[in-house]
């Protein structure tokens, strides 16, 4: 027997489970929304070169993370939430005998266009992604943040999301919130933590200045 043989981790979930995609969202939150947005992109199954393009092109969602769409993607098969399909070398074969179709043509002075590069493998999201993707829904997060906060938490978030309807820079975020009781009670914190706490559930985003998302729009309502 070996004395240097790790004991399984009892606490790790099974991949495919939504415990183990859940702990993968939440495992950096400057990850968060970015993967939360490739498990929208995966929901219709895609070419992985085409998935990851649409995730790079949506800049609110890309806005915290350090990671590419690729190594995005590489945690979501990794934990279960996204599944990975390689293409039958068959139908590689079939899309090379088309693009040669194509570059005779191109040389006889044909107009087409030019030829895809292949597919490889195609993404697409699995039960326990769609299971966490309707748990990370904007307002469900912020619904459940407000449920841990003090009650005076909830009229400084509107402010900030009314305030940044049309955009707002972050003194005068600060200047909306300096006699704000949020701030003092139940203890001292400052306007910078109600930016970056909506910043993370999707209710703002920074295009130069602090601008509210569409979910953001759908806090305001459930704040009225």
């Amino acid at each position: 027997m070996n004395d240097t043989c790790e004991a399984p981790q009892a606490d790790k979930p099974l991949p495919g489970t939504i415990e183990a995609v859940r702990r993968a969202l939440l495992a950096n939150r400057a990850n968060t929304l970015a993967l939360v947005e490739c498990l929208r992109v995966a929901q219709q199954e895609r070419p992985f070169r085409e998935a990851e393009e649409l995730v790079a092109d949506n800049s609110q969602a890309m806005a915290l993370t350090f990671q590419s769409p690729h190594a995005l993607y590489d945690i979501l098969v990794n934990c279960g939430g996204v599944e990975r399909t390689e293409v039958p070398e068959e139908e590689e074969e079939e899309t090379s005998r088309r693009d040669g179709s194509e570059s005779d043509a191109i040389a006889a002075g044909a107009t087409t266009e030019l030829p895809d590069q292949p597919t490889d493998y195609t993404l697409v999201i699995t039960p326990a992604g769609a299971e966490a993707l309707a748990e990370f829904e904007p307002t469900q997060r912020f619904s459940e943040l407000l449920a841990t906060e003090p009650a005076n938490y909830a009229d400084a978030y509107k402010r900030v999301l009314e305030l940044c309807a049309n955009g707002a820079k972050k003194d005068e975020i600060e200047q909306a919130l300096a006699l704000h009781d949020a701030l003092q009670n139940p203890k001292k914190i400052y306007p910078g933590y109600f930016i970056s706490k909506l910043e993370t559930v999707d209710g703002i985003t920074w295009d130069g200045t602090w601008r509210t998302t569409e979910a953001g729009r759908r806090m305001v309502a459930l704040l009225s």
